[in-house]
């Protein structure tokens, strides 16, 4: 099976995740579409797997904010029935839950609904990663309460800035800004866009992709370094080739075993 350099395939990640389309990318790259679909599909897990393992442990008093974001499958809410041939058609929503210190993206959640049982899974995840329990400030969202309850008791630190006096110090204002830089890097993520999800798989692979770029490789303009190097998550400045790397770790078979030391390989004769 052909491979395409290195070199090659870290520019197609990171024109993905620059906000370039995948047709446009294989126009400007001269590979076929298929070429880049496949190499987001192997992006994606390999991403998710490196971020659930290493951004953990995060220690030091944190202030999470959590916010949802919004987007489409295939088409839109209204339009979804007649699609209804379609895997999950209709809304996506991204739930996502950023440190306001380093500006690292702690936990993130693409669901087709803002139920109670979506923000539960996101509020565990992030319980899992953190050492202690973090103050939480998010929006009026019904969903966040309860979840928040269930997770993280009753003695939780619950801050609804829209029911606050002070909304200047208790707000959502980090993660609303994070999630503009979210539909500016991501296309699929770009309102009035043609390059819009078909599928629901492929719509969390590209999240996943961009997470992790964006948490260890991509500098943040008021830090000057990666939100994982403020974290102390990682020591150094990582690219689109370690990206590549990844994926090459998660998808070459394993080797077969070979003869024992001291012993001569003789092939058999056929």
């Amino acid at each position: 099976m052909n491979r395409l350099s290195t070199a090659k395939r870290a520019k197609i990640l990171s024109l993905l995740v620059e906000g370039v389309s995948l047709r446009s990318i294989s126009r400007v790259e001269d590979v076929s579409i298929v070429t880049v679909a496949r190499l987001l599909s192997l992006a994606g897990p390999a991403c998710y797997q490196y971020h659930c393992d290493h951004v953990r442990g995060i220690s030091g008093k944190r202030t999470v904010q959590c916010d949802e974001l919004w987007s489409f499958v295939y088409a839109k809410q209204k339009n979804a029935p007649w699609a209804s041939q379609w895997d999950l058609a209709g809304n996506a929503w991204t739930f996502t839950a950023l440190d306001m210190d380093s500006k690292l993206l702690i936990s993130y959640l693409v669901s087709p609904d803002r139920s109670v049982k979506a923000a539960t899974e996101l509020f565990r995840d992030l319980a899992s990663r953190l050492e202690k329990r973090p103050i939480l400030m998010a929006d009026e969202l019904k969903s966040y309460k309860p979840a928040a309850k269930r997770v993280f008791g009753s003695k939780a630190k619950r801050i609804l800035f829209q029911n606050q006096e002070d909304s200047s110090r208790y707000n959502t204002s980090y993660v609303e800004r994070h999630n503009l830089t979210i539909r500016m890097e991501n296309r699929r993520y770009t309102r009035k866009t043609n390059a819009f999800s078909k599928k629901f798989a492929k719509h969390i692979n590209m999240m996943d992709l961009w997470a992790l770029h964006y948490n260890f490789c991509r500098i943040h303009s008021s830090l000057h370094v990666t939100p994982a190097m403020e974290a102390g998550l990682s020591d150094t400045l990582l690219d689109c080739k370690w990206i590549v790397r990844l994926i090459d770790s998660a998808t070459l078979p394993p080797k077969k075993p070979g003869p024992a030391k001291g012993t001569k390989y003789r092939p058999r004769k056929t």
